[in-house]
């Protein structure tokens, strides 16, 4: 706690000229303000300047004088020089601040700040522009083309905090060099990536491309980053989702000892012939199978390359040493494969699945008294 109270330790700078102010940033208060800082926030009295809320500040707002709290009570900075837009009584006030931390009574920590106004004319397109960005949740950042990072707008700052380095931002470790190589290519980079953000990982679309630093007229590259989590969670649970119905339009019966039926229900698309490879192959060998049964007689119309793909996979059958049979074929499905030349080689064909199962049985020695 510190020996002497707030005001106490600011009464040398009450009739300054200049106005200083101090903000209470995890309660989102004023915590005192000298005569001049009362003025320019329009301010009747000092009652009324430590009674306003600002509570209702954006979420960039807030995370950005977390920030600057944070690296300021680490030490790393004496002071920090900004230009910030203030907004008293809804109307816009350009400052140029100096900011550095001070105790409060109760021993946390405030911002101090002292302002400047800034006479210069403004670009209203260029302070739109920074306000614009300050607010977005896509997350921007200007690298040089070593990989410091130039700046970063309150998104980024929140995913990554101020001192990370590109390289830190990715699962992928070759990411960073990918994203810097664009300052030479002039390539443009659009990925989808892992990122490791202080929210733990996120998928993000990223988009880096080449321009100037303004500052310095070097070249930069400008990273653009999107939260995709939400969409790529979808894509993934409607997958799992096509999987179970491809699944379930051909299941893997173990209808006698041996022999595995496969009942294919709806059309013959290329997914679900593929689906049902994936599936089938490693089924036939971990269940010893000897017989594998393509009951087609749920099957409707067809799409070429899966009624192909269906051909190749009974083959595969074949040659992992199963007897595949083939059921249930409709006039339909027979002019398609007859059509598209496809053979059924090696396949015995049958009406039924009862003619089948009864074809996969062991002959019967006759009894002899």
């Amino acid at each position: 706690m510190p020996e002497t109270t707030l005001v106490e330790r600011l009464r040398g700078v009450e009739r300054l000229c200049l106005p200083v102010w101090v903000f209470d940033v995890e309660r989102a208060r004023m915590a005192w303000g000298n005569a001049a800082a009362l003025e320019i926030w329009r301010s009747p009295n000092l009652d009324e300047f430590l009674t306003r809320d600002y509570s209702d500040a954006s979420a960039a707002t807030r995370s950005r004088n977390e920030g600057l709290l944070r690296k300021l009570c680490a030490g790393r900075d004496a002071h920090i020089e900004h230009t910030f837009t203030f907004y008293p009584r809804g109307e816009p006030l350009h400052l140029r601040v100096f900011m550095s931390a001070i105790e409060l009574d109760d021993g946390r920590f405030a911002l101090l700040y002292e302002g400047h106004v800034r006479t210069e004319q403004q670009d209203p397109r260029i302070l739109r522009s920074d306000e614009a960005l300050r607010h977005v949740s896509a997350m921007v950042a200007l690298l040089s083309t070593e990989g410091s990072v130039l700046v970063t707008n309150p998104a980024a700052e929140r995913a990554f905090g101020r001192s990370s380095t590109p390289s830190a931002w990715f699962e992928d470790p070759s990411a960073a060099t990918r994203i810097l190589k664009v300052a030479k290519t002039q390539e443009v980079l659009h990925e989808e990536l892992v990122a490791l953000t202080n929210d733990g990982p996120r998928w993000h679309a990223v988009e880096a491309r080449r321009t100037s630093d303004p500052a310095t007229g070097k070249y930069a590259v400008v990273v653009h980053q999107v939260d995709v989590t939400n969409r790529r969670e979808r894509e993934a649970l409607i997958e799992a989702q096509q999987r179970e119905i491809l699944e379930l339009s051909a299941p893997l019966l173990d209808v006698a000892e041996g022999v595995v039926a496969v009942p294919i229900v709806a059309a013959l698309t290329e997914a679900r012939s593929a689906e049902l490879e994936r599936r089938l192959l490693p089924a036939v060998m971990e269940r010893g199978a000897q017989v594998v049964v393509f009951d087609l007689t749920g099957a409707t119309a067809s799409e070429g390359a899966g009624l192909a793909q269906l051909v190749r996979l009974i083959s595969a059958v074949r040659l992992l040493g199963a007897r595949p049979m083939v059921t249930g074929v409709r006039p339909a499905l027979a002019r398609e494969l007859v059509q598209s030349g496809a053979e059924l080689a090696g396949a015995a064909v049958m009406r039924s699945l009862r003619d089948a199962l009864s074809a996969s049985r062991p002959a019967q020695r006759p009894f002899r008294r």
